[in-house]
Formats: structure tokens, C-alpha cells, sequence
């Protein structure tokens, strides 16, 4: 049997219904210079520091970065990683490496 990879639009478009909050952030983050706020979100859950050494965000001014929308989708993201940690960062590794297959 043969498995077809998801593109990141089919992750996007259909995601989980524990992940849908990380799915409209990681969305809404593709309207941002640098994915601000969604490479905050992988900062705030660990991600980063476990998959990649180092903080992805820039943390200098926050403020400019994050307005009311950016907020909110990131407490949605963030309310779905304390319910269900894993299945939400399994979540996120699809999505990452679905941009990096594309």
C-alpha cells in the first residue's frame, strides 16, 4: 500500500481537530516577515531549543511582532500544546516538514 505525502496545503486546510488553532496560527504567520509568530510559538513549547539548539524568535520587542490576531492565534496554539503536547508537536513536525519537501 502506498502513502502519499500531505502537502502543506492539505495539512493546512485540513488539519486535526486538537490542532486547529496551531494550523490558523502557522497560516496566518505566512503574512509576516521571518513567520514571527508562529517561530515564537515553536520558542514557547521548546521546539526549537529541542530541534534546532537555539531560540528561533526575535524576543527584543515582542510587541512589534505580536498584535491583538497574532495574539490570539498563539493562545490558541499554546492552549492546544497544554492538552495535548505531543500530538499538537507531532502536528507541528508535519507542517515543517511538509514546507521544507515543497
Amino acid at each position: 500500500m502506498e502513502t502519499k505525502n500531505k502537502t502543506i496545503w492539505d495539512l493546512l486546510e485540513n488539519p486535526p481537530n486538537y490542532a486547529e488553532g496551531t494550523a490558523r496560527l502557522y497560516s496566518w504567520s505566512l503574512n509576516h516577515e521571518f513567520f514571527s509568530p508562529f517561530r515564537k510559538f515553536l520558542d514557547l513549547i521548546g521546539y526549537s531549543e529541542d530541534e534546532f539548539g537555539e531560540p528561533l524568535g526575535d524576543w527584543k520587542k515582542p510587541s512589534e511582532f505580536l498584535g491583538y490576531m497574532e495574539l490570539g492565534y498563539l493562545a490558541q496554539g499554546l492552549e492546544e500544546y497544554s492538552n495535548r503536547p505531543q500530538d499538537v508537536e507531532n502536528y507541528v513536525r508535519q507542517l515543517l516538514e511538509a514546507e521544507q519537501n515543497n
